[in-house]
């Protein structure tokens, strides 16, 4: 007898040996059916009250007037757990197939903690990467339109046009060759942008084309050590000088901690009045990247020792987010304050007076993973930016 349910006469098979659901349903069908079992056993759930605020969802599908979250949509319809594939890219194109697009859940993100790119995931390049934040859609190097961040974009295909870019030290240095096509390469536009993104505040996110339409793999968030020239060939095979940025993994930029004594080897002092130390932090946030092949990733730690410096003897004692005194002192005497960079979504690397804040650590805590952190940080990035420019 013939069913009324549409998808009663949709032939589901049990592949015993792979452990998967073998359908004879078309991609459309499939999300109809996931559509009416997000309704029935989803949407009413405590756990899904407020999805459309969880970071852990950047995209939604609006069919007859309701939202659905994309990725959860895309599991259910294939029988598949959401943490088997990296949802971005991989979800998109599925619901392609199925006739339907997908939206941003936040076309402008409150700030950079919204900047929430998993590690290894595939996005696809003008609706998840420019949509939400702005920037070139064609350039190697896009600085975003409206937030403090430059896109890098590496792939395969780059020595075709001139680029040869290499992985170094286990793929946590990225030897990135600058724009420009055609002849010598010069500092300039997003080259310019890559040397100065510590002066202007900027972080640099790595994406690495996995082949054409398959989207951008996000290899993470890196800090230009430094930058030189060398001869490669340009587009049309002519040999030309080439600017090469050394991008290294913000993760593996040591810590710092201005109370501890430094090393014999290193030159560094550290100022004891404010108004020096001040000097010091713009003007190692000033200096351009070392054009030394053989620089490495203590230039960096040094530019965060001396920022960290300042900006603890800014606080002097009291957090700069709750303005409570520091929990506890130091073994040396000195109060426990924690740098937070208030431009990134990790710390460490990038470092500026005006977006570097000490704080104490329940409250560097609460802004890396409590509910009202993103708005806690966006309060902190104002105030110590106004006092930045206040002291100017």
């Amino acid at each position: 007898m013939k069913s009324t349910h549409r998808f009663c006469t949709i032939l589901f098979l049990h592949n015993k040996g792979k452990g998967r659901i073998v359908t004879t349903a078309t991609p459309k069908d499939r999300v109809q059916r996931a559509l009416s079992e997000f309704d029935e056993k989803l949407r009413d759930h405590p756990n899904w009250a407020n999805w459309e605020t969880n970071r852990r969802y950047s995209s939604f599908i609006t069919i007859d007037g309701k939202r659905y979250p994309a990725k959860t949509i895309v599991a259910l319809a294939q029988n598949i757990a959401e943490a088997s594939f990296s949802g971005a890219f991989e979800t998109t194109r599925y619901l392609r197939k199925a006739g339907i697009s997908t939206e941003p859940l936040q076309c402008l993100p409150a700030s950079l903690l919204d900047l929430h790119f998993e590690r290894e995931a595939i996005y696809d390049r003008k609706t998840e990467i420019h949509g939400p934040f702005g920037g070139s859609h064609q350039s190697g190097i896009a600085p975003s339109s409206t937030f403090p961040a430059i896109f890098i974009f590496t792939g395969d295909t780059g020595a075709q046009n001139g680029y040869a870019d290499k992985w170094v030290d286990g793929e946590n240095t990225c030897l990135y060759t600058g724009e420009g096509q055609i002849g010598p390469m010069a500092l300039t536009k997003g080259n310019l942008a890559i040397a100065e993104h510590a002066h202007t505040g900027k972080s640099l996110h790595l994406f690495q084309s996995v082949a054409k339409g398959k989207g951008h793999r996000y290899r993470g968030e890196f800090v230009c050590e430094s930058f030189f020239t060398e001869e490669q060939p340009d587009q049309k095979g002519t040999p030309r000088s080439a600017i090469v940025f050394r991008l290294t993994r913000v993760e593996t930029v040591p810590d710092c901690d201005p109370s501890l004594p430094l090393e014999d080897s290193e030159t560094l002092t550290l100022q004891v009045s404010l108004t020096a130390a001040r000097e010091a932090a713009l003007a190692v946030t000033q200096r351009a990247p070392s054009t030394s092949t053989k620089a490495t990733a203590r230039t960096i730690y040094q530019r965060s020792r001396v920022v960290a410096h300042y900006v603890l003897m800014r606080a002097a004692g009291t957090c700069e987010s709750c303005e409570k005194p520091a929990p506890f002192n130091k073994s040396d005497g000195s109060p426990y304050l924690e740098p937070h960079h208030t431009n990134r979504v990790s710390d460490g690397g990038l470092d500026h007076p005006q977006f570097v804040a000490a704080i104490c650590p329940n409250c560097h805590r609460e802004i890396h993973s409590g509910e009202d952190g993103a708005k806690k940080n966006q309060a902190l990035a104002q105030k110590i930016r106004s006092y930045e420019l206040y002291r100017a």
